[in-house]
């Protein structure tokens, strides 16, 4: 798995360089930023609904304020990316309390059906820790692709909102807008460079 997804790269330095195809089912390909220097892998899960998280230096997969989570959903060809949305917002209303959904927003991003949104919550029930999460969908010929970055925060309310640098938030955006699948054989969907 290591070999198949790659990492590496500088969020810090807002340094993205398109790295070579790190994912590949079939023809298509989930290209993504080099990761930032020093993050590692720390959960994996294989099988049909595949999952990995990367987090930075010295944190790993159940302490961690920071992390990379891309999930694979193998045959999933026919699940309307709004529907994905409405499920993360309602297990987020269970797990969460004051929880904030951001605007659904869709489209088709090299060729393929994709969706952006955010959710973020005031306290995790069991954890007591506010979340954010940035969330960017890619409906593949075979497979969808499901990359968010996450933030755990202290429990925050109202509106103060959370306490994340602005240049993280910039760099995670970054790194979710240069992330696509692509097919070298198809005009409508080239890969990256």
């Amino acid at each position: 798995m290591r070999a198949a997804i790659q990492i590496a790269l500088a969020i810090m330095a807002f340094v993205f360089v398109t790295s070579t195809p790190s994912r590949s089912f079939a023809v298509e390909q989930l290209t993504m930023p080099k990761f930032p220097t020093g993050w590692v892998e720390a959960f994996t899960r294989q099988g049909d609904q595949e999952m990995v998280e990367y987090v930075p230096p010295g944190q790993n997969a159940t302490n961690w304020d920071h992390k990379i989570s891309l999930e694979i959903y193998h045959s999933f060809k026919n699940l309307p990316l709004d529907t994905l949305q409405r499920r993360a917002a309602q297990q987020n209303r269970e797990a969460f309390v004051g929880v904030e959904e951001g605007k659904f927003q869709s489209g088709v991003n090299n060729g393929f059906a994709s969706a952006f949104w955010t959710l973020g919550c005031d306290r995790n029930k069991s954890t007591g820790l506010g979340e954010i999460r940035y969330t960017k969908v890619i409906q593949g010929t075979n497979e969808l692709y499901v990359l968010s970055q996450i933030w755990h925060t202290p429990a925050y309310g109202g509106k103060q909102g959370p306490s994340i640098p602005p240049q993280e938030i910039e760099g995670a955006m970054a790194f979710l807008t240069s992330s696509v699948v692509c097919d070298p054989d198809a005009k409508q969907s080239t890969c990256p460079q």
